[in-house]
C-alpha cells in the first residue's frame, strides 16, 4: 500500500558508507549521487550516475538482510531475468561477480537504475499488473530453488494475532485494534470454509509475496521492471492474487484514511483479473473477498506492531481504514467473487 507522506526520520547511508561499497564494484566513475526516497524508509537507497549509466544501491533493513534469504531472492531474480521477464538487472562485484556486497555486518545489491512513471490508478496499468503476475507463477514453476525457500502466508496467522494483542496491550487504538482481531479472525475462518466447501487443497508454489504499484516501473500505461523479491516465499497462488487484487484496487480521496471510501475501484479489479486471465479460474476465486481483508490487516499491523504507527503517522485512522474496507469485502464477497470470474473469462 502506497501512503501519503510521512513524517518520520528515512534511514540514510552513513559519512564514507557508500564509498566503501562502491569500491566493490567496476562501474566506472561516479559522477552524481542522490537519494532514492522511495520503498522501505528503513532500507536507505541511492542512485549513482556515472559513465556507464545509472545504478540503483541500497542497503538491506535489518530483519531482511540475512544473506541465505538474500542468497535466495537474488538467485530467484537472475533465473526470471535470464527467462525474459522485467525486472532490474542485478549488477554482481568486481570481485567474484557476487550478488550482494557484506560489509561491517550489513548487506548491499546493486542494481540497474530502471526509468519510469508510477502507477497512475487507471485500470490499463492494473491489467497488465495482472498479465505480468500470471506470467511469474507460470516461469517459477520451473525454477528450482538451491537456497531454503521461507514459507509464509498473511492466512490465518498465529504471529500477527500476537501482534494484534502486541497493539493493543500497548494502547495504540486499543478499540479499533480490537475489532480488527475479530475481523481478521472473521475473514480467516471464511477464507478457510470457503475453500473447504469449493474442494481446493490449499497447495503452494514460489510467490512475489509482495505484489503491489509501488515495487512495479510502468511505462506507457505497461509494467516494465517488478521490484523487491524480500518477500519471496512459498504458498498458495490465490494469497499472491488477492494480496494484487487488493493493492491495485484500494481507493483513496485526499491524504487521511479516515476519509477514504469503503469499496474498491471495481474497474481496476477487472482489469486485473482480466490481464491475469483464464488461468485464476483453476484457482479458488471463492476465498479472493476474505483473503484480501487478511492480506489488508496482515499490511497494517506489521508496520504499527514494529513502530507504533503507520508508514510514520498517526495509527488510529489507517486501523480504522481497514476495519471498514475489510467489512465492505466481507459484505460484497459475492459480487466480487462473481466480478472476478466474468473478468477471468467464465462462460466466454
Amino acid at each position: 500500500m502506497t501512503t501519503p507522506a510521512a513524517h518520520t526520520a528515512r534511514s540514510t547511508f552513513g559519512l564514507g558508507e557508500l564509498a566503501g561499497v562502491c569500491a566493490h564494484y567496476d562501474i566506472g566513475t561516479i559522477h552524481r549521487v542522490y537519494e532514492f526516497k522511495e520503498g522501505s524508509r528503513r532500507s536507505p537507497k541511492a542512485v549513482l550516475e556515472t559513465d556507464r549509466g545509472r545504478y540503483l544501491i541500497k542497503r538491506r533493513a535489518r530483519g531482511r538482510d540475512d544473506p541465505y534469504r538474500v542468497a535466495f531472492c537474488h538467485d530467484l531474480q537472475l533465473a526470471l531475468h535470464a527467462a525474459g521477464f522485467p525486472l532490474p538487472r542485478l549488477i554482481g562485484t568486481q570481485a567474484g561477480n557476487n550478488s550482494m556486497v557484506q560489509l561491517n555486518e550489513r548487506v548491499y545489491e546493486l542494481f540497474e537504475f530502471v526509468e519510469g512513471s508510477p502507477f497512475d490508478r487507471t485500470p490499463e496499468p492494473c491489467e497488465d499488473a495482472g498479465r505480468v503476475l500470471a506470467t511469474l507463477h507460470r516461469l517459477v514453476r520451473e525454477y528450482q530453488p538451491r537456497w531454503p525457500v521461507p514459507v509464509w502466508s498473511f492466512h490465518d496467522d498465529a504471529h500477527l494475532r500476537d501482534r494484534l494483542g502486541e497493539i493493543a496491550a500497548r494502547d495504540i487504538a486499543r478499540g479499533d485494534i480490537l475489532e480488527l482481531g475479530g475481523l481478521y479472525t472473521l475473514a480467516a475462518t471464511h477464507a478457510t470454509t470457503t475453500a473447504a466447501a469449493d474442494g481446493h487443497a490449499p497447495g503452494g508454489q514460489l510467490l512475489h509475496g509482495d505484489w503491489h504499484p509501488g515495487n512495479m516501473i510502468f511505462r506507457n500505461n505497461r509494467v516494465v521492471a517488478v521490484l523487491d523479491f524480500d518477500g519471496a516465499r512459498r504458498g498458495p497462488i490465490t494469497h499472491d492474487l488477492a494480496n494484487g487484487l487488493l493493492q491495485f484496487s484500494l481507493t483513496r480521496v485526499g491524504t487521511n484514511p479516515d476519509d477514504w471510501p469503503d469499496a474498491l475501484d471495481a474497474h481496476r479489479f477487472a482489469a486485473f483479473l482480466r490481464g491475469y486471465g483464464s488461468a485464476a479460474l483453476q484457482l479458488d476465486l471463492a476465498t479472493l473477498p476474505a483473503l484480501m481483508a487478511e492480506a489488508l490487516v496482515a499490511e497494517i499491523v506489521s508496520p504499527i506492531a514494529l513502530s507504533g504507527s503507520f508508514a510514520g503517522r498517526e495509527a488510529g485512522p489507517f486501523v480504522r481504514m481497514a476495519l471498514r474496507k475489510g467489512r465492505w469485502l466481507l459484505g460484497h464477497a459475492d459480487q466480487l467473487v462473481a466480478l472476478a470470474r466474468r473478468s477471468a473469462g467464465e462462460d466466454e
